[in-house]
């Protein structure tokens, strides 16, 4: 198993989730009054570090040949696909949560949290109405997902535009957060598409696979860090300026 992770580099990715999650804690020590919001994140990520941690239990099994955990083989949590389904849906749902907090206007963001409160009802229905989560991942929470954080996203990246927040967004710490969450939802969902292809039969899909998130999981977690670290120098998270004109 030991040769598995690093032939795959699949330690890179834990670590640098270590990293964001250290570098939250550190920003919340640094850091005076901090944004309720930005609180949960910053916790959000020891959730995340704990979590794919967990899921190299089916690694563990495979490569132990299920000494240690004999009820695990052939059940259908064998695999680790049915923890990322449920990951994927507990994720997007709270990335874009987190942005459509910081609207400013009101109708989009009733709107945005009618859309996410039926994202959130639509995921649960699917993942405990069948037991495909256990063999592939969901492409309907998947591509819903994306879409509805990218919106959210978007729709905070209006406001910052019009608000004379523009001026200094290289001191907003969610700024950071939302080019790395970006450029990860561009990247890594597309190849989920072909998760039933990963497996020890298929090195070449695994070596793709592993590389594509490899990279994407450096820039999320390193933006994640460099925000950070880099905005816990400024101690104040700078607040959306209102901007009534707009409504």
């Amino acid at each position: 198993m030991l040769d598995f992770i690093i032939e795959h580099k699949i330690y890179i990715g834990l670590i640098f989730e270590l990293i964001a999650a250290i570098s939250g804690s550190y920003y919340l020590f640094k850091t005076p009054n901090v944004q309720r919001d930005i609180k949960y994140l910053a916790w959000f990520l020891w959730y995340v570090f704990l979590l794919d941690l967990s899921g190299l239990y089916a690694l563990w099994s495979f490569f132990d040949d299920y000494k240690t955990f004999p009820f695990l083989e052939d059940s259908l949590f064998q695999r680790n696909v049915w923890l990322h389904n449920w990951n994927h849906l507990i994720s997007i749902s709270f990335y874009s949560f987190l942005f459509i907090k910081q609207l400013e206007r009101v109708t989009y963001k009733r709107i945005l949290k009618f859309a996410l409160f039926i994202f959130i009802l639509l995921g649960i229905f699917k993942l405990t109405s069948s037991n495909q989560l256990f063999y592939s991942y969901d492409m309907t929470i998947l591509i819903v997902g994306v879409l509805l954080l990218i919106i959210a996203i978007a729709s905070y990246y209006f406001e910052l535009l019009i608000s004379d927040q523009i001026l200094d967004f290289k001191n907003n710490l969610l700024f950071y957060i939302s080019v790395g969450l970006l450029i990860w939802h561009l990247c890594v969902p597309p190849i989920h598409i072909y998760s039933v292809y990963f497996s020890v039969d298929n090195i070449d899909f695994i070596k793709m696979h592993s590389t594509i998130l490899r990279y994407s999981n450096i820039f999320l977690y390193g933006m994640f860090s460099f925000g950070f670290i880099y905005c816990a120098q400024i101690k104040k998270l700078p607040e959306i300026t209102k901007n009534r004109s707009a409504r």
